[in-house]
């Protein structure tokens, strides 16, 4: 998971540094792999939230900590794929707060 993070922000890094939208567009199959990955990466994490094989109460603190740190995980990499999307519209070599 954080390798697929870090692959994404690599992603991110270079569609924010190409400076012509040819650059940018050049990126786009490697942009869109990237995000497919991404998907795939956070479809195989929802399954894995559950607390099914929980044998006692005693267990319930470390597994709800363990499923609030995934889903923490999971949103950062929504966030993530969010903002490389945005990149993918028109106007976006510009931020929205930088206007």
């Amino acid at each position: 998971m954080q390798n697929r993070m870090r692959d994404m922000q690599a992603m991110h890094d270079k569609m924010m540094n190409a400076k012509t939208p040819a650059e940018r567009q050049a990126l786009m199959n490697e942009h869109m792999k990237t995000m497919q990955e991404g998907m795939a990466t956070m479809n195989d994490m929802k399954g894995m939230g559950g607390m099914s094989g929980m044998s006692g109460m005693k267990e319930m603190p470390m597994e709800m900590a363990k499923r609030h740190q995934m889903m923490e995980a999971r949103m950062d990499m929504m966030q993530t794929m969010m903002e490389m999307m945005m990149q993918r519209m028109p106007g976006a070599a510009t931020s929205p707060a930088s206007k």
